[in-house]
């Protein structure tokens, strides 16, 4: 954004997005701060962005500015904090977004906005035990959030827990569900006949697109395809992600022989993500609470709904924010392995339920998630 001054003279005003997580690495929160810079760019506003990771040869397509800092970890923050500090001494600076409590926790002392985003994971909900590390981490979490003048929560669930774990005052926590971007314009011919090719002589088809760690409950979905078998011979669960906990899945899934009805497919591009969601008949992800590590909100759900694909969750973390229980999905006990068998077969045997709930899902992504919507709230944070 550019203001004419007295005299003949423009003033920059800059906005400072300061990421550990960007494109291209592949990831919920990097979806959510790349298509925030660009929304914000898009509105006219002058961005800087200041991300982790190595130069990338297509950061000079972007309609932004954009510098990477690949320093060894440990300092990578520091060096970040100071590069932030000296560039607000120079340019007129309207804000800082930050992903998380960690990009700005050496940013004080600045006359300038910090507005910080918080997505629950993060966030220690209970201690069983004194631990000084989880103790010295919870006290670094709540300085970093009370050194800023916002803070962003990704659903009710996050706000309550900054709330009840750190004792942010609710009046600085303003709710804003992560944004979505579009990528239909991208998908061609190639990457549809490549994912067709899968799913030949399967039907139904279940999708979870995840992390494969243990808290995102792909376990308890494949128990549930296990006794589903009988009525559904041909159905399909499509696993796509990667993570940690890959070699237990795959072993769970020989242990259940499964392996003719499972497929994984690790980490995926969003075209073809788009491409599996259009082609797949349900959506489900079914996660619990492991030790303090939760689902913030759910963004894979929204992405669902978009495609036009019903969705089922479980009743944990933010995930009531992520889907309307029996108006764009359903939602699950969690860890209960009964109702969510229940809840697949509903859906799976109610093919003009399951797209009535697709069809709702698809207009709530659309009036309330996409970027053209969501800038406006991020902004007015200002």
């Amino acid at each position: 954004m550019v203001v004419q001054l007295s005299g003949n003279l423009n003033l920059i005003i800059v906005i400072i997005i300061t990421t550990q997580c960007f494109t291209p690495k592949i990831g919920g929160i990097e979806a959510l701060m790349t298509g925030m810079a660009a929304a914000m760019s898009k509105s006219g506003k002058d961005i800087l962005v200041l991300a982790d990771g190595k130069k990338n040869k297509a950061d000079h397509l972007l309609n932004y500015q954009i510098k990477r800092f690949n320093s060894w970890k440990p300092l990578r923050r520091l060096s970040k904090a100071s590069y932030i500090k000296k560039i607000c001494k120079i340019k007129n600076v309207e804000a800082i977004y930050a992903d998380s409590w960690k990009s700005i926790e050496y940013l004080k002392y600045l006359n300038v906005p910090i507005f910080v985003l918080a997505h629950g994971t993060e966030i220690q909900k209970n201690f069983n035990s004194w631990n000084f590390y989880k103790e010295n981490k919870q006290v670094r979490i709540y300085n970093s959030y009370n050194n800023a003048n916002k803070i962003a929560a990704n659903s009710n669930y996050t706000k309550e827990l900054l709330n009840e774990s750190l004792s942010i005052e609710l009046d600085k926590i303003t709710v804003i569900h992560p944004g979505i971007d579009i990528y239909d314009q991208f998908i061609n011919a190639s990457i549809v006949d490549k994912i067709s090719n899968y799913l030949i002589d399967h039907s139904p088809i279940l999708l979870t697109l995840a992390r494969l760690e243990k808290r995102k409950g792909h376990k308890i979905v494949l128990d549930a395809i296990s006794i589903l078998i009988n009525k559904f011979p041909n159905i399909l669960y499509i696993i796509a992600g990667d993570g940690p906990y890959k070699d237990e899945i795959k072993e769970y899934t020989v242990k259940l022989k499964l392996n003719k009805n499972i497929l994984f497919l690790g980490w995926i591009t969003e075209p073809e993500k788009s491409v599996l969601l259009k082609k797949s008949n349900l959506f489900i992800m079914t996660p619990h609470v492991d030790k303090e590590s939760v689902e913030g909100f759910g963004m894979s759900f929204i992405d669902a709904a978009f495609h036009g694909l019903a969705t089922i969750g479980t009743d944990t973390g933010g995930i009531p924010d992520a889907i309307i229980d029996g108006k764009t999905g359903l939602i699950a006990k969690t860890s209960n392995l009964d109702d969510i068998v229940s809840k697949i077969d509903e859906l799976l045997s109610d093919d003009e339920k399951r797209r009535r709930l697709g069809k709702a899902g698809r207009l709530n992504a659309l009036e309330k998630f996409t970027w053209n919507h969501k800038v406006e709230e991020y902004l007015n944070l200002l």
